[in-house]
């Protein structure tokens, strides 16, 4: 079962007339939708931070828009963390997901990086990619003047932006750019399958036994039309590029040596089979991983703090799993 406040909220969206369907709808008009949305429904969470600065970033077509978040207290962060946001690489700027960058710095006590990466379709695949690896590197080169250790670097992002974290986490191992962590909240993570015809869903599940599970069996259901829309504008309209390991993770070679990782997805997101399949194969090729799979939560619940208390505890419970690698004495 759905939690009732977040299914409430849900199906106030879906009966809002003053909300197009994602059918037919332009770049312009999602975008606008989305703004409505958030400004309606989803009022964003205080999490005080000391100090948000923003700072521009050498990127491959230009300086990209970064804010850093200074987390409270009076000691100086041995943490770093190089935030990446949501919005399907399409809706998502740095306005929209500042309450989750505030959360990270609150609740893990490290400096988090949020990067104003590029969207599609004006700039698709690998626009976005490039642009959070040469933020990574960057923040790198430049740990001493953030405050952090140089053993305490990590990677976060939720939807589009935990999809990025898990490639741009793929490019450290290969470059030798040490990370101590990465955290991925319900991330896409092979893109191919739904955009090549292959079926979707996760029909494992007994719907008479099972609270989680739908009428159907299918505890997590098809991909959105939304999302379908979104990935189809990430990649210039070819689906054929979702084999591409920068774009599906899981489709990675070999996920060996990868820094440790946290995964949480909700028991009724879409996404759920990807991220359960990400985390074996992490821990089948012996990288150290901790997953979390929440009953009645949807996809975006890392964003719906203030709509229902069991997301606010989820998303809370995945930042301080976070901070226990980076600061384990803390």
């Amino acid at each position: 079962m759905i939690d009732p406040e977040i299914d409430a909220v849900l199906r106030a969206i879906r009966e809002d007339p003053g909300l197009p369907s994602f059918d037919g709808v332009s770049v312009h008009q999602a975008r606008a939708r989305e703004a409505a949305v958030r400004e309606k429904y989803y009022r964003p969470a205080s999490h005080p931070v000391a100090a948000i600065e923003t700072v521009p970033v050498p990127g491959p077509a230009g300086d990209l828009p970064v804010r850093v978040y200074r987390p409270l207290g009076d000691r100086r962060p041995e943490a770093t963390v190089v935030y990446f946001h949501g919005g399907g690489w399409v809706l998502g700027d740095l306005d929209a997901y500042d309450s989750h960058a505030r959360r990270l710095a609150h609740t893990t006590g490290a400096v988090v990086v949020h990067v104003g990466y590029r969207n599609a379709p004006e700039h698709p695949f690998p626009a976005a990619y490039d642009d959070c690896v040469a933020a990574t590197e960057w923040v790198w080169k430049h740990l001493d003047a953030l405050g952090g250790s140089r053993r305490h670097l990590a990677l976060a992002g939720d939807g589009a932006g935990g999809n990025l974290a898990a490639a741009v986490a793929v490019h450290c191992r290969d470059t030798g750019l040490p990370l101590a962590a990465h955290l991925l909240v319900h991330p896409p993570l092979d893109l191919y399958p739904a955009l090549n015809g292959a079926p979707d869903g996760d029909r494992d599940c007994d719907p008479g036994g099972d609270p989680d599970c739908g009428p159907d069996g299918d505890r997590a259901g098809p991909v959105a039309p939304g999302e379908h829309w979104a990935w189809l504008h990430y990649l210039g309209g070819d689906p054929a590029q979702a084999a591409d390991p920068r774009v599906s993770p899981l489709r990675t070679p070999t996920l060996a040596g990868l820094a440790p990782a946290v995964i949480g997805v909700g028991s009724h997101d879409a996404l759920r089979p990807q991220c359960r399949a990400y985390a074996e194969a992490l821990a089948a090729s012996d990288v150290p991983v901790l997953y979390r799979e929440y009953p009645g939560l949807v996809h975006a619940f890392f964003g719906m703090g203030t709509v229902a208390p069991r997301a606010d505890r989820a998303a809370g419970e995945l930042c301080r799993d976070l901070s226990a690698i980076l600061q384990p004495d803390h």
